[in-house]
């Protein structure tokens, strides 16, 4: 009886103690941060905004620049002291134009960059953050690499794969989800410029993505 009743009491005691759980494997995924800089539309219109102006800012240098010369094959040319005087004077007066327009150019095209880089770093982070919450990841790793296929032969994009702070995914199978960051980004942060849509066929009208609302991802819900 005493047997029994120790087994019993045994048998209640497990019971009520509570038994570790099983911990769910970690949800790990991977994001080539160079195929999402190349594809993110509103990024590329940024930057492409950026290089239009830098270029507007050097038409004008070289335009002065050709004046520059203009004056300075004049002053050669002069014979008169007091010709050569204006003339020197009004090659300054270029000059200084000249290094006005470059130093207005670097502080603008300096600012423009900065705010550029640091707004699209934080619409990436944040649309990284709200995939990884919406599809309950543990991590979201980026990495650099081609952002083409034609580009894996590439010298360069090899010794960046081979650095050793870069994350290196030699292999990896159904981990990668830059389709999803890149699509809920231009969803979210629409380009002021319009993507072209190439109509695919069936009559059927292509219909606009929501408000960047985080996509789940396939196999991990």
């Amino acid at each position: 009886s005493l047997a029994v009743l120790a087994t019993v009491g045994a048998a209640v005691s497990t019971a009520q103690t509570p038994q570790p759980s099983t911990p769910r494997p970690q949800r790990i995924v991977i994001v080539n941060i160079a195929k999402v800089l190349r594809d993110y539309d509103k990024a590329n219109f940024q930057g492409a905004e950026i290089t239009k102006k830098r270029q507007a800012y050097a038409d004008q240098i070289n335009a002065y620049r050709e004046a520059l010369a203009a004056v300075q094959a004049e002053y050669n040319a002069a014979k008169l002291p007091e010709d050569k005087k204006k003339l020197q004077e009004k090659a300054l007066g270029i000059q200084r134009k000249v290094e006005d327009i470059d130093r207005d150019a670097a502080q603008e095209l300096t600012k423009l960059s900065n705010d550029t880089i640091l707004r699209v770093y934080q619409e990436i982070k944040g649309v990284i953050a709200d995939i990884a919450t919406t599809n309950n990841l543990d991590m979201v790793l980026c990495y650099p690499a081609a952002s083409k296929a034609e580009d894996e032969a590439s010298p360069q994009v090899a010794q960046l794969m081979l650095q050793t702070p870069a994350l290196i995914p030699f292999y990896h199978k159904q981990m990668d989800v830059t389709e999803v960051v890149v699509k809920t980004l231009n969803a979210r942060y629409p380009s002021p410029k319009p993507p072209v849509i190439i109509p695919t066929g069936g009559g059927e009208k292509p219909r606009p993505m929501g408000m960047g609302t985080p996509a789940p991802i396939p196999g991990m819900r």
